[in-house]
């Protein structure tokens, strides 16, 4: 009975484990956003065009409507940011480069991809509103980095784990394009990041772990790598930005870009990011809300069976517990040990659970993070011991007063 309580403890603070966990990553979601870049809540606006797709009939569309939000006087802000791999060539450490990158990528993966380094473009307003990069060397990205041609050279900061492989001037070439249409594009190194410099993923720039660009590039957007194809334009789509004057000219910035989408035929959305947040917690709360209800219940099952096993533990020990009194033990003493008994079955129980759900989660990890591990912080554990507490509060209260009826005749008349 006490194995089978166990088990039935373990999987109840598994659930609830899994249910705090989602509530973390809630707030940890919104901390992460704005320690790792210059959003407002209010006056950053996401635009989403739902039936946007890369023919060439939507993008000539799209790039009218980029081209009149431009022009909006309520819009200091606007555009994109893309993550992409590119394959350096044509530069003299290439040796040392791909040996790096077997050193960085091992057991990732990218551990296939020696030759390669991911590289996040941006537009210049995305860049200079928004980014938090600090540089250990060399120079940021200017206003003129971002009017470049295909055939101009292409300023390029480098992450902190490829100090020792690049250097300030130095240059390198990578393919752009595809097909008959491919040629090399120059990178220059003008800058190195910081350690632990960090950006936003192009997957969900809300929910998804953010990018550590220890191991990344980051360059401006040029023609062709922006706009050379309608694949790219589409791609763009995910992540783009607005930033606002003012909170309070969302409602006729909102409408004038909804007003010019209909007359091109297609139909954008726009959200603050307060909007983006506030949605993403109400889709999560059903689900919390659920796993809540289930873990509880567990619990509620669970605490009835804890309270019957030690009930029955005690009357099938009252000769024992007559013996110890006879010897000097009082009834708080008694309770003391019951109590006792329950709260390594209990913390056990947690600490199994919690355990049990680290592994889980740490065997979900599809990427190479999961933004859910970072919820494994001491405030969850609080709240685990919390949890715990109660129960062990809840189920001692019956078997405390089922101890203190105990008379000493009747727990040692009889003997055994």
């Amino acid at each position: 009975m006490i194995v089978l309580i166990i088990v039935q403890l373990i999987v109840s603070f598994w659930i609830i484990n899994h249910a705090l966990i989602t509530i973390e990553t809630i707030h940890y979601h919104q901390k992460q956003l704005f320690s790792i870049t210059h959003m407002k809540e209010k006056t950053t606006v996401r635009l989403f065009i739902p039936d946007g797709d890369d023919s060439q009939w939507f993008v000539d569309r799209f790039r009218k409507l980029e081209n009149f939000i431009k022009t909006i006087p309520n819009v200091k802000g606007y555009g994109s940011f893309e993550e992409t791999t590119i394959s350096p060539k044509n530069f003299a450490n290439k040796e040392q480069y791909v040996r790096k990158n077997e050193q960085l990528y091992a057991n990732t993966r990218m551990e296939s991809y020696a030759d390669s380094t991911k590289i996040i473009y941006f537009d210049y307003d995305i860049y200079h509103l928004f980014s938090t990069f600090q540089l250990i060397e060399g120079r940021g990205l200017s206003k003129e980095d971002f009017e470049k041609t295909n055939k101009d050279v292409i300023p390029i900061l480098i992450g902190y784990d490829y100090r020792d492989v690049f250097h300030i001037g130095d240059r390198f070439q990578a393919l752009a394009g595809l097909g008959e249409n491919a040629f090399f594009v120059t990178y220059e190194v003008v800058g190195i990041l910081e350690k632990g410099a960090k950006w936003l993923s192009a997957n969900d720039y809300l929910i998804d772990y953010a990018n550590e660009l220890d191991r990344f590039f980051v360059a401006p957007y040029f023609p062709e790598e922006r706009d050379g194809r309608a694949m790219d334009v589409a791609v763009r789509l995910n992540n783009l930005f607005l930033q606002l004057s003012n909170k309070e000219d969302f409602p006729y910035v909102k409408k004038i870009i909804k007003q010019k989408g209909k007359e091109l035929g297609i139909y954008p959305t726009l959200k603050t990011i307060s909007n983006e947040m506030e949605d993403y917690k109400n889709n999560t709360k059903q689900s919390v809300r659920f796993t809540l209800t289930v873990g509880l219940f567990f619990v509620a099952v669970t605490l009835i069976g804890v309270i019957s096993v030690t009930i029955s533990s005690i009357q099938a020990r009252k000769y024992d517990i007559g013996v110890m009194m006879v010897t000097g033990a009082s009834k708080r003493d008694i309770g003391r040990m019951v109590v006792m008994e329950l709260s390594l079955i209990v913390v056990t129980s947690a600490i199994i659970g919690v355990m049990l759900s680290y592994w889980t989660e740490w065997k979900n990890t599809f990427f190479e993070h999961n933004i859910r591990l970072q919820a494994f912080t001491w405030s969850l554990y609080v709240k685990i011991m919390v949890v715990s507490c109660f129960i062990i509060l809840i189920s001692s209260l019956i078997p405390l007063w089922s101890v203190n009826k105990l008379a000493l005749r009747n727990l040692v008349e009889g003997g055994r």
